[in-house]
């Protein structure tokens, strides 16, 4: 009975473990539901990577490659696009106030706009909104690789 709780014990103790290490390996903190005004503006990272999202559905790029590895030729369709803000539970951009914890990030080429569109998850944690940029939902982030919001009046 002894060896059994011992047992026990490691294995509950093993599961914490692993999911502590699991959720310190993804960056960003939690799904946040933002709304327009919460993206719109200049985000950054460490490594060089310049977002500006601007009212009417236009975004402006600068060394996107830096935050998401993107397919041959999308580098220079991604410097400049439309955006959407897609609802959380349908995945489906709203008209009338968007709100989401997903943009997407559409070049301006049509020919380009399915293979080069990026995906910025949308989260938030102690410093506060952070966008994630990846090519699948799937994928996660290092803290390094996040874009954070500028101040109102730095960007």
């Amino acid at each position: 009975m002894a060896a059994r709780s011992v047992l026990s014990v490691r294995s509950a103790c093993a599961l914490a473990i692993s999911a502590l290490l699991a959720s310190g390996c993804s960056a960003g903190g939690s799904s946040f539901e933002a709304s327009q005004n919460d993206i719109i503006g200049t985000w950054s990272n460490p490594k060089g990577t310049h977002l500006v999202i601007d009212r009417g559905g236009t975004f402006r790029a600068e060394n996107l490659t830096k935050a998401v590895p993107v397919q041959d030729g999308c580098a220079q369709a991604l410097s400049s696009g439309k955006w959407l803000l897609l609802a959380d539970t349908t995945n489906v951009a709203r008209t009338s106030d968007p709100q989401g914890s997903t943009l997407d990030l559409l070049p301006t080429n049509r020919a380009e706009t399915l293979a080069c569109s990026v995906l910025a998850t949308i989260a938030k944690d102690s410093t506060g909104i952070n966008l994630c940029l990846v090519e699948d939902e799937d994928q996660t982030c290092a803290g390094g690789d996040l874009l954070r919001k500028a101040p109102p009046g730095r960007g």
